[in-house]
C-alpha cells in the first residue's frame, strides 16, 4: 500500500513539474498513472508468491541436501569400521578371508587381496600366519595387468564389473594401448570406465 501512494505521488509531481496541462489532461494523465500503477502492482504480488513459491522448494531442497549429507555421514562411520589391513592368522586363506564380514563378506573378491599384496604372496595358495595384508577399499579406476589375466577375467571381478560379458568397455577405454583384445601383457595398466 506504501509502494502504491509513493508511485502516485511521484506520478503527481512529475505531472506538475511539467509544462502547464489543462485539468482534464491531467486527470487523463493522472488515471493512466493509476492503471500503470495497478498492472504494476499485479505483476510485482505474481512475482512475490513466485519468489515465495521457490523458497518453499529450495527449503525442500535444502533438507534433501542435509539427508543426504545425514547418509554420508553415516555410510563414512560404516565404512570406517572395515579395516584396510588383515594380519593372517593360522588356517587362513585368502578366499576365506575375502569371505569376512567385514573384508568383503565375499569369498570370489580373494584375487583383490592377492594382487594388492603380491610383493609378499607368490602363490595364492600359500599365506602364513603373522603377515599383514593390504585390504584395497573402494572404485577402482585402473588396473595393472598381471600374468594369467584377460580381459574376460578382469571384468568377472566382482570389484570390477561382475560381469566378464562387460570386457569390451575396458577394450574399449584402453584402445590406446590394446591392439588385439586377445594380447595383454603384464604391467600394462588398464583404465576401467565407471560410467
Amino acid at each position: 500500500m506504501i509502494k502504491r501512494g509513493l508511485i502516485i505521488l511521484v506520478s503527481i509531481g512529475f505531472l506538475f513539474s511539467q509544462e502547464k496541462l489543462t485539468e482534464e489532461q491531467a486527470l487523463q494523465k493522472l488515471e493512466e498513472c493509476r492503471t500503470k500503477t495497478q498492472s504494476i502492482q499485479q505483476k510485482v504480488t505474481t512475482l512475490e508468491s513466485k519468489v515465495k513459491e521457490l523458497q518453499g522448494k529450495i527449503s525442500s531442497l535444502q533438507s534433501k541436501i542435509d539427508g543426504v549429507k545425514s547418509e554420508i555421514a553415516s555410510i563414512r562411520s560404516e565404512i570406517a569400521k572395515y579395516p584396510t589391513e588383515y594380519e593372517v592368522k593360522k588356517g587362513d586363506f585368502l578366499y576365506k578371508i575375502a569371505g569376512m564380514r567385514y573384508i568383503y563378506n565375499n569369498p570370489r573378491s580373494w584375487p583383490r587381496i592377492y594382487r594388492a599384496n603380491r610383493d609378499k604372496i607368490k602363490d595364492p595358495n600359500l599365506i602364513y600366519p603373522g603377515w599383514m595384508l593390504k585390504i584395497p577399499r573402494g572404485i577402482v579406476k585402473s588396473i595393472e595387468i598381471i600374468p594369467g589375466d584377460n580381459l574376460w577375467k578382469i571384468a568377472g571381478f566382482t570389484w570390477i564389473y561382475n560381469n566378464p560379458r562387460l570386457w569390451p568397455k575396458i577394450f574399449k577405454a584402453n584402445r590406446d594401448k590394446i591392439k588385439d583384445p586377445d594380447l595383454i601383457y603384464p604391467g600394462q595398466v588398464f583404465t576401467i570406465p565407471r560410467d
